[in-house]
């Protein structure tokens, strides 16, 4: 009879209110035999964590540094589609610092500012692994007012 695999422990979830926002954007075009530009937009969102698990409620009221990130390569070819793929990275709980980071495909990414601006959006739902030794895989993101989260809890 074959072992039963165990199921795979529930993500830790994180709720966030957003306080503020800041943007930066790069763009550089390297020239050589071959030229491409790059560019990259940082969207740094500052929260404040609202709810958190009972093992970790020392987290509640901490301030939490959301950084979201944009980034494509441009070929030299005209016809080249700009890359850029999006993935999901770590959340970091430290007493210091807490900290998360994804890189979000260009057209959501865009969006959020306006989203945030507008009131649409004012808080951030982090799904992730049980952290060991303060980080943890993230494995969601979920953007949305504070009563459409009551709603799935």
């Amino acid at each position: 009879m074959a072992k039963r695999k165990p199921r795979p422990p529930e993500p830790e979830i994180l709720v966030a209110a957003i306080e503020g926002m800041e943007s930066t954007y790069y763009i550089s075009e390297l020239r050589g035999e071959v030229r491409h530009v790059d560019d990259e937009a940082i969207l740094d969102i500052v929260g404040r964590i609202e709810r958190h698990d009972r093992r970790r409620s020392q987290y509640l009221g901490q301030r939490i540094e959301i950084s979201l990130v944009c980034a494509r390569s441009f070929g030299a070819e005209a016809s080249t589609t700009p890359t850029g793929r999006p993935f999901l990275m770590s959340v970091q709980l430290r007493k210091g610092a807490c900290s998360l980071m994804a890189y979000l495909p260009a057209d959501a990414f865009w969006s959020l500012p306006a989203m945030i601006s507008s009131g649409a959006v004012t808080h951030v739902e982090a799904r992730f692994d049980k952290p060991r030794y303060g980080s943890g895989d993230l494995q969601s993101l979920y953007f949305a007012t504070a009563s459409k989260l009551d709603e799935i809890e």
